[in-house]
């Protein structure tokens, strides 16, 4: 079966532009397509080599979730310039793209947690992450991390909780101000760390603060 790389899957469910008709093999998707000679394209501050495959190309479908002023995006956030693709999270789920920044997070995890065919959250919005997405992981930045609805809601209600009392940064470090521990109070700061420690600096740690100010669904 040839599935679709997650490049092209975005593509076909957006306006589809061309940017040229060149044929050639793709270093993005690795498959036979049309689009623009890769050197023509490609910039020095590219990179992420080590990543493409053999090619001669960058096909329309790559080059769309490259873009960094498309006015499609511009129109689908609803925002007054076009936009980059690299600062938005994406998600596809039944067959529909959805496309989210950073202020609705609550609208990720509800799509996260809804296993959507694509998943690529973006925290720095500085890196182009899609074409790396594997198809069934959640992508977190560069991480790929295997889906565990149930244990990401685990850790999440943990985060979550001391969030509450403590900043990210606390709960990021393992180290608390004495006078929130007491705030919070402390054996209830020491029951949910002693949790949380153990998966400290995991991906899925990482993942649950992203969403720390979330409200566990």
């Amino acid at each position: 079966m040839n599935m679709k790389h997650p490049c092209e899957v975005i593509y076909y469910l957006s306006s589809q532009p061309i940017y040229g008709d060149t044929q050639g093999i793709c270093r993005i998707t690795g498959k036979e397509s049309t689009g623009t000679p890769f050197h023509k394209w490609v910039r020095d501050t590219f990179t992420d080599i080590g990543s493409l495959h053999p090619g001669t190309i960058i096909s329309n479908e790559a080059m769309f979730c490259f873009e960094e002023g498309s006015e499609y995006l511009q129109q689908k956030a609803g925002k007054d310039k076009p936009q980059r693709f690299r600062n938005y999270s994406h998600f596809v789920l039944n067959n529909e793209w959805h496309m989210k920044d950073k202020g609705q997070k609550s609208d990720m995890l509800t799509l996260l947690v809804s296993k959507p065919e694509i998943c690529v959250i973006a925290e720095s919005g500085q890196r182009h992450l899609l074409f790396k997405h594997k198809p069934g992981t959640w992508q977190f930045e560069d991480q790929t991390i295997y889906p565990d609805v149930d244990f990401l809601m685990y850790l999440h209600s943990l985060v979550y909780s001391l969030c509450c009392t403590f900043s990210i940064d606390e709960v990021l470090s393992g180290q608390y101000s004495q006078h929130r521990i007491i705030k919070h109070g402390a054996s209830l700061w020491r029951e949910a760390e002693s949790k949380l420690k153990q998966h400290r600096g995991t991906p899925m740690f990482s993942l649950s603060l992203f969403f720390a100010k979330v409200h566990p669904i």
